[in-house]
């Protein structure tokens, strides 16, 4: 059933928004400045870089993956039942 103009059941108003994600919330608390004048964005960017310096695994990692992205990962698949069944999946149209 299609709408006409000025039918009650059109929602004027549109979708309701829903309220804020949690990564709105971090970012709105990081864009806040601290005591020294900084954003707590930089301070937790600094806090970060000096723990990779300290050799921080996990810091390291994480820096490197944002800076070059993560690095591609190859799955083989050497498995003969699954290559034969495939083939027959293929051969029947199943």
């Amino acid at each position: 059933m299609s709408f006409v103009k000025g039918d009650p059941r059109i929602n004027r108003k549109g979708r309701p928004r829903k309220g804020q994600t949690l990564t709105d919330i971090l970012s709105s608390k990081l864009d806040t400045a601290t005591q020294g004048g900084k954003l707590r964005r930089e301070t937790v960017l600094e806090k970060l870089i000096s723990m990779a310096e300290n050799g921080d695994i996990a810091a390291i990692r994480y820096v490197v993956d944002r800076i070059d992205g993560k690095p591609r990962e190859i799955v083989e698949i050497q498995n003969n039942d699954i290559d034969l069944r495939l083939k027959e999946i293929a051969r029947n149209g199943q």
